[in-house]
C-alpha cells in the first residue's frame, strides 16, 4: 500500500520515505555499527584499493562524473613517481586508499530511510487492514486528482485552500484508518481465544461500533471523491475552453483565408459561430468550477 504522511513532515524527508516504503514497516530497530557488516568493509576495501592505485579505472566504473577525478588523480600519481620515485608515489596511493576506505565505509550500512522511519515513527502510516487500505487508496486518488488538476494549478479553485486542507484531510482519514486497523486486529485476536457469552456480546457491540465508524469514514471519502469528480468535470470544460480560445485567437487568419477563396460572408459566419461556441463553453466552465468549489467548501468544516 502507498503510505500516508503527516503533512507537517519536512518535504525532503517525506519524499525520501515515499520513494522507499519498504523500509517503513516494520519500523527497523537501531542496528549495531550503523548496520554495517563484514561484507561492507570488504567492499569498501576493494573500492578503496582501486581509488588508491588505479583511480582512472574505478572512476570510469562509477560513471562520467567521477572519471575526470580518477584520471586527474592517476596523472598526479604518475608524475610523483616520475619526478620523486616509487616510494613517495606508493605512500600517496596508500594515503588515498585509507581516506577512500573511511569515506566508503562511512557511507555504507543502514539505509537513510530506515533512520527516518525511526525518527518519524507515528507520523506516517504504512500498514493497514486490507479493507482500510482500500479506503486510504481511494483517498489518495481523490486528493491527487484535485491537486494535479489544471483548474487547481490555474488558481480557479483558490478560495479553497486545497494545498492545506486536502493533505490534512488525507492524514486525518489515515489516522482514523490506522486506529480501526488496530481495533480489528484486537478483535480477531480476542475471537481466537476462549469466547464466553459475555465476551461475545462485547465483541458484537464492538463490531457494530466498527461498522458505524467505517460507514461514517466511507461517507467522508465519498465526499472527497465527489469533489474530485466535479474538479475533473471542470478540468474537461477548462481544456475545451482553452482550445476554443486558441482557435478564436486565430480568427483573423481564418477570415483572411476564407475571404481569399470564397470572398463572401462565410468567413464572418464561421468565426462568429466559433466565438459563440467558445462563449457557451466558457459559461459551462464557470458553472463546472462553481460546482467544484461548492463541493470543496462542503469538506472544509470537517477539516477544522
Amino acid at each position: 500500500m502507498k503510505p500516508a504522511f503527516d503533512p507537517a513532515l519536512p518535504p525532503a524527508d517525506r519524499a525520501l520515505m515515499a520513494a522507499s516504503p519498504e523500509f517503513l514497516h516494520p519500523v527497523p530497530g537501531r542496528p549495531r555499527w550503523g548496520g554495517r557488516i563484514g561484507a561492507d568493509a570488504w567492499a569498501a576495501l576493494l573500492s578503496a584499493s582501486l581509488w588508491g592505485f588505479l583511480p582512472v579505472v574505478i572512476g570510469r566504473l562509477h560513471g562520467r562524473w567521477w572519471f575526470p577525478l580518477g584520471a586527474t588523480l592517476q596523472v598526479v600519481q604518475l608524475m610523483i613517481w616520475f619526478f620523486y620515485g616509487f616510494a613517495p608515489a606508493f605512500t600517496m596511493s596508500l594515503a588515498v586508499e585509507a581516506v577512500a576506505f573511511l569515506v566508503l565505509l562511512g557511507l555504507s550500512g543502514e539505509s537513510p530511510v530506515a533512520k527516518l522511519a525511526r525518527k518519524h515513527q507515528g507520523r506516517y502510516i504504512a500498514d493497514l487492514h486490507l479493507r482500510d487500505a482500500e479506503l486510504l487508496e481511494r483517498t489518495h486518488k481523490a486528493v491527487a486528482a484535485v491537486l494535479e488538476s489544471s483548474v487547481n494549478r490555474a488558481g480557479l479553485l483558490d478560495d479553497i485552500a486545497n494545498t492545506v486542507t486536502l493533505p490534512r484531510q488525507e492524514w486525518e482519514i489515515a489516522e482514523t484508518l490506522a486506529e480501526m486497523t488496530r481495533l480489528r486486529r484486537e478483535q480477531r485476536a480476542a475471537r481466537k481465544g476462549k469466547v464466553t457469552d459475555r465476551i461475545r456480546d462485547m465483541l458484537d457491540a464492538h463490531q457494530s461500533a466498527m461498522k458505524v465508524a467505517t460507514d461514517s469514514l466511507t461517507e467522508r471519502v465519498e465526499a472527497l471523491e465527489d469533489y474530485a469528480l466535479r474538479v475533473m468535470a471542470a478540468d474537461d470544460a477548462y481544456q475545451e475552453w482553452k482550445t476554443l480560445q486558441e482557435l478564436a485567437d486565430d480568427g483573423d487568419a481564418y477570415t483572411e483565408l476564407l475571404a481569399r477563396t470564397v470572398r463572401d460572408r462565410l468567413a464572418t459566419e464561421e468565426i462568429d459561430a466559433l466565438t459563440e461556441k467558445a462563449a457557451r463553453v466558457e459559461a459551462a466552465l464557470r458553472e463546472s468550477v462553481r460546482d467544484a468549489r461548492k463541493a470543496g467548501l462542503v469538506l472544509l468544516p470537517k477539516a477544522g
